[in-house]
């Protein structure tokens, strides 16, 4: 039997939920659009458009009848947006398609942190309204849903035009830099030594880098080390070990590189 999940607001046609907790949502389906932003921690995200782990700044968006699901290391703190396709502008529904049909990374579009704390501020202003439910809050809250939607695409469109200016044979060699990156975690990456792999200049390298996965090398490293010492911690592992395990033998920097990706210090894991 398939697991249908209510929608949050029964009286509203926009609504806003915030999920605080480190409990995993089974495979389940909705009849409404839902968008949601991971603002802390982390979580792999299931579904037909593949497997991804989202930390803070990924959105996803999930069309009606979509099944999915999550695993949260840890606790998290994800913003969840939730529409009706009969309740919103044509426009809108075109813009939502388009966003989830063209899913880049596998889960959702990668936010820069303006535009992350942008979408935060627009579900925000739709949870105050369905809280106080006040004349006219209806509108607001369509106002604000459209004008997180407008951002979403453009962040969208900006990477759609990263990865096409570049071509497939570039997108290939940053593709095979990620794999070799997330292979070779615990050990130092030497980005001269990857860029000459791929036949680029160093700068090139890093420049076609950023623009393909949205994030710089370093970035990237820090981000998927942060996530892989998640497994370590919750192995058990103390904050010191799962430093090292991913290649940060500096206890004091790995913690302050996983409170900058994940928002809240690697001891906090250990606490849940």
């Amino acid at each position: 039997m398939k697991r249908y999940y209510p929608f949050t607001a029964p009286d509203a046609s926009v609504a806003v939920n915030v999920y605080h907790s480190s409990r995993s949502v089974p495979v389940h389906r909705h009849t409404f659009w839902e968008i949601f932003l991971v603002t802390r921690g982390s979580c792999t995200h299931a579904s037909e458009a593949g497997v991804a782990v989202l930390v803070p700044g990924d959105v996803c968006i999930i069309p009606p009848e979509t099944e999915h699901s999550f695993s949260m290391h840890g606790e998290v703190e994800i913003y969840n947006c939730q529409c009706f396709s009969s309740q919103l502008r044509p426009e809108d529904c075109t813009m939502l398609r388009e966003i989830a049909d063209d899913d880049i990374y596998g889960g959702g579009v990668r936010l820069d942190g303006p535009t992350a704390d942008y979408m935060k501020q627009r579900f925000v202003e739709i949870l105050r309204e369905q809280e106080q439910q006040r004349e006219d809050g209806e509108i607001v809250r369509h106002a604000a849903l459209q004008l997180a939607i407008v951002a979403l695409k453009r962040a969208q469109g900006v990477q759609s035009r990263s990865m096409d200016q570049f071509g497939r044979g570039n997108r290939a060699r940053i593709r095979r830099a990620t794999e070799y990156i997330e292979a070779h975690l615990q050990e130092p990456i030497d980005f001269a030594a990857l860029a000459k792999q791929m036949y680029l200049s160093e700068k090139y390298f890093r420049q076609l880098f950023k623009e393909v996965t949205g994030l710089s090398p370093v970035a990237y490293v820090h981000r998927q080390r942060v996530v892989r010492s998640l497994i370590y911690l919750q192995k058990g592992c103390s904050v010191s070990e799962a430093g090292e395990l991913v290649g940060w033998e500096d206890p004091n920097y790995y913690a302050r590189v996983f409170k900058r990706v994940m928002g809240c210090p690697p001891k906090y894991f250990k606490q849940i």
